[in-house]
């Protein structure tokens, strides 16, 4: 409870705040601190054993790592995202601006933030009882256990790594990006969206993690997966280039997500 009254509170300042600065994107550069709140505020409230201290180092890593890509490419940019701008003209002005705000923008991504938060939930808390999980796993050898959440581990890292190197390798190619040049080399020969990609590869080796605590674990990779695929991230950025010529080709040749060679 003391979890979702904080996020309430910061969700509610920071809206207000964004409505002083006629800005709601920068609900999005809350994202990755609002995880980091929950690790913090469940592991003061858990038996601080090794998974705990692993899943809340892992959400720390990826927190500090999406917050600071997102603020600093904010302060870059220095004004409204697309996606909200578009929104603002559509909804108008009045109450109806701010209250479809308030709800659809900043209540509704902490809804989801929890739901995706789900993993961190169950191992800190320990969710045990909530749906069961893989809890004959815990039989097993102390070796056997570190050995597994160690590999677990390594799968959340790989994808921590492979979506930054994406989001660098994209950011060194605004730099110098001509007028409808689109960018297709590094990861991005091998897939449209690596950094997506790489984002749902943390979040399967987080849920991992929380699995033998509890299968509510898995709602955190399904929820953000889906997310990522069919509502928001891809879609919107398909959308971008649609009709392109040369985004066209590219996408003919380029798997859309799970990084594969490119066709002839």
């Amino acid at each position: 409870m003391t979890i979702i009254l904080t996020l309430l509170i910061s969700y509610t300042i920071l809206f207000l705040y964004a409505l002083h600065k006629r800005d709601n994107s920068l609900v999005d550069v809350f994202w990755g601190f609002g995880f980091m709140i929950i690790a913090v505020f469940s592991f003061a409230q858990s038996d601080r054993g090794v998974v705990q201290y692993v899943m809340t180092a892992l959400i720390l890593l990826w927190g500090i790592r999406l917050t600071s890509h997102i603020g600093f490419r904010k302060v870059r940019e220095g004004k409204e995202d697309p996606r909200y701008a578009k929104w603002r003209e559509e909804w108008g002005s009045g109450w109806y601006f701010i209250i479809r705000s308030y709800l659809q923008v900043f209540l509704l991504q902490m809804v989801l933030m929890l739901v995706v938060a789900m993993p961190i939930l169950v191992v800190n808390l320990d969710f045990q009882y909530i749906l069961g999980g893989l809890s004959t796993l815990r039989e097993f050898h102390p070796g056997v256990l570190l050995t597994v959440l160690l590999l677990w581990t390594a799968i959340a890292l790989s994808g921590l790594v492979f979506e930054t190197i994406a989001d660098r390798q994209l950011r060194e190619f605004m730099k110098i990006k001509k007028p409808g040049q689109i960018f297709t080399t590094g990861l991005y020969r091998y897939s449209r969206h690596p950094n997506y990609f790489g984002e749902s590869v943390f979040w399967l080796g987080v849920s991992l993690i929380a699995l033998p605590f509890s299968y509510l674990g898995l709602i955190g990779w399904v929820t953000i997966t889906c997310l990522l695929l069919f509502v928001s991230w891809v879609p919107l950025q398909e959308a971008r280039y649609e009709w392109r010529p040369e985004w066209e080709e590219y996408k003919r040749k380029t798997s859309v997500f799970v990084p594969w060679w490119t066709k002839n």
